[in-house]
């Protein structure tokens, strides 16, 4: 196991002092980090007849070479959790261990992708991972389970575990140094500075970064040639000239997407171009580096985007269900005729989410103190219901069929058009946006911002 000798140390002192079968174990990790495979060498060393004193299986005795040669043992059961993740398949299990196994050992299950279980079989678990053997400190069932996706099990499930053994990322250089390695021993000629570039292509999975170097010594030795074909890196620059032509030249970011797709599809384009546009916004900001297989020169200028690049990205990485070539076509001549919402958008709505300070009105206009009860209203005319008999109220009610329309007997209808100065326009107008922001913040008590401002 590369670069996680914590976790080893700790797993051997729990094979070498005979206490790993009091509790049930968690790796979590990326994909191709190694989690199932370091969840078979505990396995291994749990069962083994003759441990080493520091803690490793001997790898000789018929348990380590049954599960060594085969991948299988009487006591040892893998389960892929992904198609047994129902309630009746962890029952079968639970029933098993009533019986005593053949080596008169504690059977060990290991559950890869163990955050695919459901919620009623990791209830059935829960009962045999607490329970002792008789007479020993020993459970009665031992799990090792595997996930890229801790977050997905129940702490219930996680309390009856050891604390969680994270496989962390390793750096490009562990991993150029292992490929060396095993470049040396399959024969294979190489390039020292490539290793290291598909490490970083990879994005550090090891696994991953194993089957690149597989893949490339089809091709002969792993060259930068090799690997820019067989790894698709020239297509790197194609994703920079879709991104530099949006805002700049349409024409050849559309023929860049063009040449793209002739050799990926619509959905890696999509992918690519976020996690690209992302990464230069990253490399803008000083947290990160270029990678070596990028050129340097047009990400330097892809990165005076700026807060572009987030809109970008966050078009490109939201699009939903199977694209095609005409939705990202039609994606980026939006971008360039700016009419997807930039970032810019964003962070103001993001400020108005803040209440803002209501303008200031201006000089000529006076407004009434909180206190002051509003001016008497002067007596009016006694009216009539139209078309019925007289009445003794203030209001002339006009019924239409269609609606109740209260209009006030001695006020004229205002005319459509209101003429206001500049000033007193842009207060007003200062006004109403406020009150359309307060409403759309759910904030809206039914009365209007400028009514509880003259309040």
């Amino acid at each position: 196991m590369l670069g996680q000798d914590a976790t080893v140390q700790i797993l051997r002192q729990l094979i070498a002092t005979g206490t790993g079968y009091r509790q049930s174990y968690l790796f979590a990790g990326p994909y191709g980090s190694g989690k199932t495979t370091l969840g078979r060498i505990l396995a291994r060393g749990l069962l083994c007849e003759k441990p080493t004193s520091t803690g490793d299986p001997c790898d000789e005795c018929r348990s380590c070479r049954s599960i060594l040669t085969g991948g299988t043992h009487t006591d040892f059961v893998e389960v892929d959790a992904a198609t047994n993740s129902g309630k009746a398949d962890i029952k079968k299990l639970t029933d098993e261990i009533e019986f005593s196994t053949f080596s008169g050992k504690r059977r060990i299950y290991l559950f890869d992708e163990s955050h695919r279980l459901s919620k009623e079989a990791l209830d059935a678990l829960l009962k045999p991972l607490e329970e002792n053997a008789p007479g020993t400190q020993d459970k009665k069932l031992v799990c090792i389970f595997c996930t890229t996706e801790p977050e997905g099990m129940r702490t219930t499930i996680l309390s009856r575990c050891a604390p969680p053994f994270v496989i962390r990322p390793l750096s490009p250089e562990d991993i150029a140094f292992r490929l060396a390695y095993i470049c040396d021993q399959e024969g294979l000629e190489y390039d020292e500075e490539m290793l290291p570039l598909i490490a970083e292509i990879t994005e550090c999975h090891i696994r991953d970064a194993i089957k690149a170097v597989e893949g490339v010594s089809l091709l002969g030795s792993i060259s930068r040639e090799h690997v820019t074909t067989c790894l698709h890196l020239d297509l790197n620059d194609t994703y920079l000239e879709v991104l530099l032509g949006i805002g700049r030249d349409l024409r050849a970011s559309i023929a860049a997407a063009e040449s793209i797709m002739e050799r990926a599809s619509p959905l890696i384009c999509y992918r690519r171009l976020a996690t690209t546009s992302i990464m230069a916004y990253k490399i803008g900001l000083g947290i990160e580096k270029p990678a070596g297989y990028w050129d340097a020169d047009r990400v330097a200028d892809l990165t005076t985007r700026g807060e572009e690049l987030l809109g970008f990205a966050s078009v490109f990485s939201s699009r939903p269900g199977r694209p095609t070539p005409a939705m990202l076509f039609c994606d980026l001549a939006q971008l360039h005729h700016g009419v997807v919402s930039s970032p810019l958008e964003v962070r103001r709505v993001a400020t108005l989410a803040t209440p803002q300070p209501l303008p200031a009105p201006p000089a000529d206009i006076e407004t009434s103190p909180p206190s002051q009860a509003p001016p008497p209203q002067s007596p009016l005319p006694v009216g009539t219901l139209e078309g019925n008999k007289p009445s003794t109220g203030d209001v002339s009610v006009v019924v239409d069929g269609r609606a109740v329309k209260k209009r006030r007997v001695d006020q004229p209808r205002r005319s459509s058009t209101l003429e206001l100065d500049v000033d007193k326009a842009i207060w007003l107008l200062g006004l109403r946006v406020a009150e359309l922001d307060e409403a759309v913040r759910g904030g809206s008590t039914g009365r209007s911002y400028m009514d509880r401002h003259r309040a």
